[in-house]
């Protein structure tokens, strides 16, 4: 029989300032202490390396998704599927994988990759543009083709952003930082309630479709209502996080977009590993069920836990080169940045269709791109990515 350990304890304070400002060498930092560790400040188990994650997201009946770590009432947090396990979570996740259904992607697809082109197109109208990939490609992208597949109105659009920086800070102490993201979401919680409710949603909407569903008896209308909301939290700001990131990676690699020039083939690939290089969302939250281990630690029944999955997607022990931005990886999807086993994001399809779209209209008429100036990274709990990302995209030589 396996000895158990008991796993280390550490001081660590994750939401420490210095360590927001620098979550991959901190969080690396405690990934190489041991697979498991106890983070004694606030009382929970960090799961620290890929592996182990893995092993832990896949074993819902182990690690439960109805508890975790700082899990407490808050107007930011929904019921959603994420936070339920099956026959719950089973139940809603069908709900929200009949919206995106084979028939609403293709719709999708074609809305994204016209709304890609445009942009695209209007900003290299006249030759190398200087821009700020956050502002005005991601978030300008993002908050034109998903709030437009929600069916939400033109104003106030912008305010969604707010409202997914204070959702990706609910789950951390209740410091001046979480304050401030809490008071600064408000105005965008007004928003949110107020286009959530039925009365708002555009035929043909996802929250139109939504409460089609209540009107059918398959979830209740406050359910159709939760997972509206929820949508709204997890739909934004990580994808333009996303699309923000992979700019930047591109921009600090040239040597990688050409590469992908000479192999647009590598499209897929190349999204994926900017995904698992700035993973958009830090870590996910569990409860341990029984007394278990993991890498030979012991983790004891009613233990919280955090699945530190951006520390984790860069493990030498699962990747070759891991602080290196390679388009041509391996097993590219194997990375953990959606989450793993049953509860991973349920509209990581759609993510992928927005990166892929912007990348691909991008790859027709880009040539190089160029950092020109130094990026800001947002400082968030949760969530990580940049609120600044100055480049050049210049356009291919003729």
């Amino acid at each position: 029989m396996e000895t158990l350990t008991e796993a280390p304890v550490s001081d660590y304070d994750p939401f420490a300032p210095e360590v927001l400002a620098d979550v991959h060498h901190y969080d690396g930092l405690l990934r190489e202490v041991a697979p498991v560790v106890y983070i004694e400040k606030y009382d929970f188990y960090a799961i620290t390396r890929a592996e182990e994650v893995q092993k832990a997201l896949r074993n819902w009946r182990v690690f439960s998704s109805t508890d975790r770590p700082f899990y407490e009432p808050n107007p930011f947090r929904t019921a959603a599927p994420l936070m339920q396990d099956p026959p719950d979570h089973t139940h809603t996740k069908s709900v929200m994988l009949r919206i995106f259904s084979a028939e609403n992607m293709e719709k999708m697809q074609n809305h994204f990759e016209r709304e890609a082109e445009a942009l695209v197109d209007e900003l290299m109208a006249n030759g190398p543009i200087e821009v700020d990939a956050y502002k005005d490609v991601a978030a300008r992208y993002v908050l034109k083709i998903f709030p437009d597949i929600l069916g939400l109105p033109e104003q106030g659009r912008e305010l969604l952003l707010t409202f997914g920086d204070a959702v990706f800070n609910v789950f951390g102490p209740h410091n001046d930082h979480y304050k401030k993201k809490m008071e600064n979401g408000q105005p965008a919680l007004e928003w949110v309630a107020a286009n959530a409710t039925r009365e708002r949603q555009t035929e043909g909407g996802i929250g139109w479709q939504l409460y089609q569903a209540a009107d059918e008896g398959i979830i209740t209308e406050e359910e159709a209502l939760q997972l509206l909301v929820a949508v709204f939290g997890a739909g934004f700001d990580t994808t333009v996080f996303s699309i923000a990131g992979m700019l930047r990676a591109f921009a600090d690699n040239p040597d990688q977009w050409q590469l992908l020039r000479e192999n647009p083939d590598l499209l897929s690939s190349a999204f994926e590993e900017s995904t698992r290089y700035y993973a958009p969302s830090r870590y996910g939250g569990r409860v341990a069920m029984k007394d278990t281990e993991l890498g030979g630690i012991r983790i004891p029944a009613g233990a919280k836990v955090f699945a530190m999955w951006l520390g984790a997607g860069r493990d030498a022990r699962k990747w070759d080169n891991p602080d290196q931005f390679i388009i041509n990886r391996p097993e590219p999807q194997s990375h953990l940045s959606f989450g793993f086993g049953i509860h991973t994001c349920a509209g990581q399809a759609v993510a992928r269709m927005e990166g892929r779209s912007i990348l691909a209209a991008l790859l027709k008429r880009v040539g190089s791109i160029d950092l020109v100036g130094e990026p800001r990274r947002a400082i968030n709990f949760q969530a990580f990515g940049h609120e600044y990302v100055p480049i050049r995209l210049n356009p291919i030589s003729e």
